[in-house]
């Protein structure tokens, strides 16, 4: 999947072209103090002022070459780099949104920092593919030119280079566990915010201000911890790297500083070792830093593959899945211990709860999202499992408890029309609620407000009060059912934060808007307003 992300829609020619620019950088680089070591002992030393120009001209030739590759490869990268990021946010977000859910509930922290930092980690692997075949590419150019120059540099530098490999590989490998760890408590201390922000008015009303804060500060304080352990490392890890490539470079230096001075090489070969020993301690120092580089890569690539391979929680369906039977109860649910439910087209029935668990427990089943036994749902006569969720959600409309208002106004959120301009006034206009559902959502005061139906909610509704919010995911609801030709809607206590007044408008309006039609209404709530008006009222167990 990462591959794909990365690879997909000519993107590796792209990515194989721009690895081929940074090697012939690298190349071009390497080749500078060979070609001013051959003007030394070739043009300087006899004094041959053709040889000196050609021997400028080659080198102005080879910083063209190796500055216009840069410049182009590392254009190429970000293009490579920023759509490659950007599609694997793609994935994972359609991941997370998949309609057949997902086994592991994760918290909305872990969600920000997988499609985030993990993201954007994840994608870097193609710099490092990038940048270390240039590596790698240098070091082997600048031992063939000490190869050419002396067999013991050479020979010298390419054992360096493999013990340098092997050591801090086995130095790195401790890095991926504190790399997952300061990952995991990153994410937990975001969690805490996230849901510290969204529930602030509740802490406020209930005072717990003091224990919030308190909580949120000890998950900051383990994501500082593991953030400060993981910097330490990393820090160590390339003193260590830096401090292998400046022995590395003091020892080459050294050993040509002998051979020169028993004339076993001249004085420009001399002057190309000592720069080749300069650009290869950079190329060394890169090297060292390979495993690290890896490691913290491999620790976001484990956690976004987790991610992204899981299964979905519903199955998809049969081929062979009935269409529904008019003559069949629209909904039917055999619960395992209690008594089954069976709900015809045109009733109102409520589902008594005894706690909050088992209400979110049973919406969630009547929504599908979860696994249930074979034949314990059918809808229209079709079992669930033969359905599968997107057929199961054709027929039965069950909106999350927690379900949240977009940004936007009264009516984009509840005709569910997005508007493509972010300015509130750019998507004032358009058709009407309507006045139906309106009133069984009871919106007069909502609708009442500067701008009517115009008006903006603010991020996530903040500019309503909790009733008008909840009012306004009941309109929604109800809306997308007449539009989608849903005979079925779920409400998981749709009259919650509201005054009792309006919870008994909101259960008369219920009841007139599936009586006598071909819809059906199903109440999981404990409100004994909202159950007075149903026609049948079961007990959940």
């Amino acid at each position: 999947m990462v591959s794909a992300a990365l690879l997909r829609d000519g993107r590796w020619r792209l990515l194989a072209a721009a690895t081929a620019g940074f090697v012939l950088h690298q190349l071009g680089e390497a080749a500078v103090p060979v070609l001013v070591g051959i003007v030394v002992d070739r043009a300087l030393a006899p004094g041959d002022p053709l040889l000196l120009a050609a021997g400028l001209g080659a080198l102005a030739v080879t910083f063209l070459v190796l500055s216009l590759s840069y410049r182009w490869a590392s254009r190429a990268m970000v293009d490579v780099f920023g759509i490659g990021e950007h599609a694997l946010r793609r994935i994972g977000t359609a991941r997370l949104l998949h309609p057949r859910g997902a086994p592991t509930a994760r918290s909305s922290g872990e969600v920000l920092s997988l499609v985030s930092s993990d993201s954007f980690r994840v994608a870097g692997i193609a710099w490092s593919v990038v940048e270390q075949t240039a590596t790698l590419a240098a070091v082997l150019a600048g031992t063939a030119a000490l190869l050419w120059i002396s067999v013991p540099l050479g020979i010298g530098v390419l054992v360096t280079t493999v013990l340098v490999l092997v050591l801090m590989q086995r130095v790195a490998r401790p890095l991926e566990i504190r790399g997952l760890a300061e990952q995991r408590s990153a994410a937990a201390a975001s969690a805490v915010a996230t849901d510290l922000m969204t529930g602030l008015r509740t802490v406020q009303g209930l005072g717990g201000e003091d224990e919030a804060a308190r909580r949120y500060r000890e998950a900051s304080e383990q994501a500082r911890r593991g953030a400060v352990r993981a910097s330490r490392s990393l820090q160590l890890y390339s003193a260590l790297s830096t401090a292998v490539s400046g022995l590395f470079l003091a020892v080459l230096a050294g050993g040509a500083g002998l051979l020169a001075w028993r004339g076993d090489i001249t004085v420009g070969e001399l002057i190309a070792v000592v720069g080749l020993g300069q650009f290869l301690r950079g190329s060394l120092d890169h090297v060292g830093t390979f495993g690290a580089n890896w490691m913290h890569k491999r620790a976001s690539a484990r956690r976004m593959h987790a991610m992204i391979a899981e299964p979905p929680a519903v199955p998809g369906g049969t081929a062979d899945a009935a269409p529904a039977d008019p003559a069949a109860p629209v909904l039917e649910w055999a619960p395992a211990g209690g008594a089954p439910l069976v709900v015809r087209a045109g009733e109102l029935v409520g589902l008594r709860a005894p706690d909050t668990a088992t209400a979110r427990a049973a919406a969630d089943r009547l929504a599908l999202r979860v696994v249930p036994e074979p034949g314990e749902l059918r809808a229209g006569g079709g079992d669930a499992l033969d359905l599968g969720a997107d057929a199961w959600r054709s027929r039965v409309l069950a909106v999350p408890h927690h379900d949240v208002l977009f940004t936007g106004t009264v009516r984009d959120n509840v005709r569910g029309r997005v508007p493509a301009d972010p300015d509130p006034a750019a998507a004032v206009g358009g058709p009407d609620i309507d006045p139906r559902i309106a009133a069984v959502a009871v919106l007069d005061d909502v609708l009442d407000r500067p701008g009517g139906p115009d008006a903006p909610v603010g991020e996530a509704g903040s500019r309503l009060s909790g009733g008008q919010r909840r009012r306004l995911l009941l309109a929604r609801a109800l809306h997308g059912a007449e539009q989608a030709g849903i005979p079925v809607v779920v409400l998981d206590e749709p009259a919650t934060a509201v005054d009792p007044v309006t919870e008994h408008r909101i259960a008369g309006g219920l009841r007139s808007w599936c009586a006598g039609t071909d819809r059906a209404v199903v109440l999981v709530t404990a409100s004994p307003a909202l159950l007075a008006a149903c026609d049948r009222v079961q007990d959940l167990r």
